[in-house]
């Protein structure tokens, strides 16, 4: 089989190496360690090539109950209504976390692209000693890093109230 091939980026050839880009495994399921070991390596803030795009990641420790968790995504993902402190629209296009879902023993893997996301539990239990921690990394435009956490910890510790500063159902984003 073939072990390279041949791009055309405008007029020039471009020949990439296909053990660089086949069988990554970029795709297989993460187990809970796994996942929290490499959200433990993204910088908390992290500017890309298209500057309107940036990465933020925080930590807040708690649980999240899963109804409450799922209203913060889908008004993130799904209604685009939350609004950043220039109140523009947050569009966040990648979501990926660590979560701890209240009444559950296994951490729950949180994934999103921008209309989609799943909540998958791991193999992985909690240990009976440690502090469950939830672990999310958001990828968008205008996001607010504090507004995003402020808005996370209201739904962990079921104050849904304090997180409508940031949230209006009459106005959706475009």
């Amino acid at each position: 089989y073939f072990t390279e091939f041949t791009l055309h980026v405008g007029v020039l050839p471009f020949r990439v190496d296909l053990a660089k880009v086949l069988d990554l495994h970029a795709f297989d399921s993460l187990s809970g360690i796994s996942l929290q070991k490499k959200l433990q390596h993204v910088p908390t803030t992290q500017p890309h090539l298209d500057q309107s795009i940036i990465t933020v990641t925080f930590e807040v420790p708690g649980n999240a109950e899963e109804e409450s968790l799922n209203v913060y995504i889908q008004n993130l993902l799904w209604e685009k209504n939350v609004r950043n402190r220039d109140d523009d629209c947050m569009e966040v296009i990648r979501l990926k976390g660590l979560v701890s879902i209240k009444d559950k023993p296994q951490q729950v893997i949180v994934q999103g692209v921008h209309e989609l996301y799943d909540l998958e539990e791991t193999p992985v239990n909690w240990e009976d000693d440690s502090e469950r921690t939830n672990r999310l990394v958001l990828i968008g435009r205008n996001l607010d890093k504090d507004i995003l956490k402020q808005l996370f910890i209201a739904t962990v510790t079921e104050t849904e109230k304090r997180w409508t500063t940031h949230f209006q159902e009459d106005q959706v984003c475009p």
